[in-house]
């Protein structure tokens, strides 16, 4: 594997010519981020259910946002949970000693926009009276405000997954940057398997103002404009072990944590961190087109979402080139090259079979794929999501603010580095440990219901 890593590093470099580069300056923050383990805290690559066990994880470029009352949004194709969500702390609200009055452990998520955090209204399945006790309570908050306007609750689904409840305002904290005035929605109610599957306090969308439902200002709107980094850009470390710190990165880069430059590419649809796709090819052949005469335009770049994704007319073509085989058989299996079009040309970010294969206890591998059509005024469009961005440093910058200055940039990861990240996170046994005693308090809640109970995570 080592050889073809270097590969991957050598076809990168090579192809970066005339492109526009990042320009190396430093992180303010760290944010540590962890990583859902499971078999009683064995370490395996990548571990995935079998395909009967099929839960909705994903939060991403696929997720739909309405009013409660309006008709349900048909929303698409289900997904498998691949053990891989990353959560980090943030604070919310302010108490009499200055801190936080909750932190919320949130998915930060680039194919969403808005804010959801756990609050105290949220007491039935598989919230609790005693867990809503823990979570956000504008009642205890110093900084907390009404929100002006709307009063009806929002939902948001996904999958069968379905968050609703009412919009605030308050202070939130990341680290030491403090973000005044920031409207969020406090979850009153959690429906679908995905928030029984492991601890789950809230979503910090990432992406633009125009995914953001009611003209909410989102959260890194609110921190471009109150000036709170010297660089609008965060930027994901996302560990390919589980027991070793991932990083979320405010305001700037770490050199320690990718190979080679970093390349820039303009965002084309600032909704979605979208860019334009010229062509999409395995090996030499060319995939861009369906036998339709579909054409994929975009490239979606989601932390929301597992896997890579290709709409349904490119699924099984893609399938078809990359079979399930022992690992050791696999290394001969095409690169993929997404030909992205640059402000002097077009950039080929290669990606080889080291990730886009993933082992299997067994020793087999498997295409980390699946089948999603994103809405048509935003497709069609493939999707990279936590499986690319363990082996790639990932760069989302927002230059003055300005959504025409969005630009996303690539470097391959240094597997194995550490990021800095300060006090401690939820890793290894720790991590696993407070997971299960999370699901035995959502076990006790679904007997009392008459609900089947939860199979602990060491046992799943």
């Amino acid at each position: 594997m080592a050889p073809m890593r270097a590969v991957l590093l050598l076809l990168f470099i090579c192809l970066g010519q005339g492109l526009e580069y990042h320009a190396e300056h430093q992180a303010e923050i760290h944010t540590p981020l962890s990583r859902r383990q499971k078999h009683g805290g064995q370490h395996v690559r990548y571990q995935r259910r079998p395909q009967d066990s099929i839960i909705q994880v994903e939060i991403g470029a696929h997720a739909q946002q309405r009013k409660v009352g309006q008709a349900p949004v048909t929303v698409a194709t289900p997904l498998k949970d691949m053990s891989s969500e990353y959560t980090g702390y943030i604070g919310v609200g302010t108490t009499a000693d200055g801190k936080s009055q909750f932190q919320a452990r949130v998915v930060f998520d680039t194919g969403s926009t808005n804010l959801w955090v756990a609050s105290v209204l949220c007491e039935e399945y598989p919230c609790t009276s005693e867990s809503a006790s823990r979570f956000y309570d504008p009642a205890k908050s110093l900084t907390q405000e009404q929100f002006v306007g709307q009063h009806e609750d929002i939902d948001i689904t996904f999958g069968t997954g379905e968050l609703k409840g009412p919009l605030h305002t308050d202070t939130y904290r990341v680290g030491p940057m403090e973000v005044k005035k920031q409207s969020f929605a406090m979850i009153r109610e959690m429906t679908g398997s995905v928030f029984s599957s492991f601890p789950f306090e809230g979503i910090l969308g990432l992406a633009f103002p125009s995914l953001s439902f009611g003209g909410i200002e989102p959260f890194f709107e609110t921190v471009i404009k109150q000036k709170l980094l010297k660089n609008n850009e965060f930027a994901f470390y996302l560990n390919i072990d589980s027991s070793e710190p991932s990083a979320l990165l405010w305001g700037g880069i770490d050199k320690d944590l990718y190979h080679g430059k970093i390349a820039m590419v303009p965002v084309s649809k600032p909704h979605y961190w979208a860019l334009d796709l010229v062509d999409f090819r395995i090996g030499n052949k060319s995939f861009v087109k369906g036998p339709g005469g579909e054409k994929l335009k975009y490239l979606i770049v989601d932390s929301g979402t597992t896997y890579f994704t290709a709409p349904s007319f490119l699924y099984d073509d893609v399938m078809a080139k990359f079979p399930e085989a022992n690992c050791n058989a696999v290394d001969g299996y095409e690169p993929m090259t997404f030909v992205l079009k640059t402000d002097s040309g077009t950039y080929d970010l290669k990606v080889t079979q080291e990730t886009y294969m993933v082992g299997e206890p067994s020793g087999g591998c498997s295409p980390a794929f699946m089948k999603l059509n994103v809405a048509e005024q935003w497709g069609p469009a493939m999707i990279l999501g936590e499986v690319f961005m363990r082996h790639f440093f990932t760069v989302f910058h927002r230059g003055s603010g300005d959504v025409k200055e969005a630009k996303i940039g690539f470097a391959p990861a240094k597997i194995g580095a550490k990021p800095k990240v300060p006090g401690e996170t939820f890793t290894g046994a720790a991590f696993v440990q407070n997971l299960n005693e999370a699901q035995k308090m959502m076990r006790k809640a679904s007997e009392r219901l008459g609900q089947t109970a939860l199979t602990p995570l060491s046992q799943a």
